[in-house]
């Protein structure tokens, strides 16, 4: 790999001053005094080196999904979610709280902010099969519920693009929570994970439910045999049976699995409403998400995805649309620094060769702004120093943030520019 001046690189340290000279490129923030005098420094290598046998072939499975999506948008074969599921963007059930006003002259109280949490059900196999984001609004009245397909495709760090609900098998519920958080480009408060028995004694404060079942489930035997699982309309549903109703899958696309999510809390939440002794106390955190959806007006929203087909190894695939995201996540979470300004796209590559290293370097800039989208092994694992990389002198101010984010390392121009990110970290031995 071949390396810029050190002493020039030593002026791009934290807090050091600026490189001055020419700006060939044109296209420099400070003006023409802007030194581009670096050597080309090619993309490291990722390196297989230390990794098992079971990391290896998630990488290799992560390639290949990479390539799929990519061969989808050439193709045009992309589904918008409008057209697939019932559940859209604010069809959620809508439940009105008394209005209340403050006395004139009367300052508002502070309302402090509950966080949001991930709910997620665990399958046999342990993976996410549901996963919903309950999302109080900023008032601590009312908020947003959002429905995440689990085979929507997201970045896991260290283990590339994989079903977000995957995530969960492959690092627990940690690795899904940070899986979200990076998808989303919003720290989440907690993650509550329940397997059916878990989600049984849930629900079960609140007792049998009546759930209007969207339309039909079907499934059919190695014979050809098709057996109703639920018919179309109002069901009894008793807190054992919540489980098989979520993951239950049915002849239709995970898509239209989420309506029957929609239908199951929309009867959870108002019965909770009227009957707030029901929600549950453990954990606190969740207990304080769902009181505070109760105790105004709540809706639905399902996360705005595209269909990339479905594969015989991970099922149903889709794709985030980011522009829908990214208006999605403004509205839910408001105010919020990932939310409201331009994410920059981030590689992480481990230069130290240490566990769970790019991991711990994502939790740190994640809630910063930084949405990663690609990671792995440098070419070599001697790092000393964290090097941040950028590509052209307009994406200055973005390794600049990330260095403050990092609270270290030293900007290093390269010549090769990368379409898909805008900064590279290589993680060295002095991040702590």
């Amino acid at each position: 790999m071949t390396l810029q001046d050190e002493t020039v690189a030593e002026r791009w340290d934290a807090g050091g001053d600026q490189p001055r000279g020419d700006d060939p490129q044109g296209d420099d923030p400070q003006g023409d005094d802007f030194d581009l005098g670096y050597e080309s420094i090619p993309l490291p290598e990722v390196t297989r080196r230390g990794e098992s046998r079971r990391l290896r072939a998630e990488r290799r499975r992560a390639g290949r999904r990479r390539l799929a999506i990519r061969l989808g948008g050439v193709l045009g074969a992309l589904v918008l979610i409008a057209g697939l599921v019932s559940v859209r963007p604010g069809s959620g059930t809508r439940h009105k709280a008394p209005a209340q006003g403050t006395a004139a002259g009367t300052a508002n109280p502070v309302v402090a902010v509950v966080a949001p949490v991930l709910l997620a059900q665990q399958d046999g196999a342990g993976n996410a099969v549901t996963l919903a984001v309950l999302a109080p609004a900023p008032s601590g009245k009312g908020g947003t519920l959002i429905l995440v397909p689990p085979g929507t495709m997201a970045e896991v760090v260290s283990l590339g693009l994989q079903p977000v609900g995957k995530a969960l098998q492959l690092g627990g519920p940690s690795r899904l929570k940070a899986t979200a958080e990076n998808l989303f480009g919003v720290p989440l408060g907690d993650i509550a994970t329940y397997d059916d028995n878990g989600l049984a004694a849930l629900v079960a404060p609140a007792g049998p439910l009546t759930v209007r079942i969207p339309e039909r489930v079907e499934q059919v035997d190695r014979r050809g045999t098709v057996n109703v699982v639920y018919d179309a309309g109002p069901r009894q549903i008793a807190p054992a049976d919540v489980g098989p109703l979520l993951s239950t899958k049915g002849q239709g696309n995970d898509l239209t699995r989420l309506a029957r999510h929609q239908a199951f809390f929309d009867a959870w939440l108002t019965r909770l409403k009227a009957q707030p002794s029901a929600i549950p106390a453990q954990p606190p955190t969740l207990q304080k998400a769902l009181a505070a959806l109760v105790a105004g007006a709540w809706q639905t929203r399902v996360l705005p995805v595209q269909s990339l087909g479905t594969t015989t190894e991970d099922g149903e695939l889709y794709q985030v649309d980011a522009g829908e995201l990214h208006d999605l996540v403004v509205s839910t979470f408001p105010g919020r620094p990932a939310a409201t300004s331009s994410r920059i796209r981030m590689q992480i590559l481990n230069g130290t060769g240490a566990v769970g290293l790019a991991q711990q370097v994502a939790d740190r800039l994640v809630p910063a702004g930084v949405e990663v989208k690609l990671t792995g092994n440098a070419g070599r694992l001697d790092y000393a120093q964290t090097e941040i990389v950028f590509y052209r002198p307009s994406e200055q101010a973005a390794a600049q943030r990330v260095q403050k984010a990092l609270g270290l390392g030293k900007l290093v121009l390269s010549r090769n520019p990368l379409d898909v990110v805008d900064v590279t970290v290589i993680v060295g031995k002095d991040f702590r």
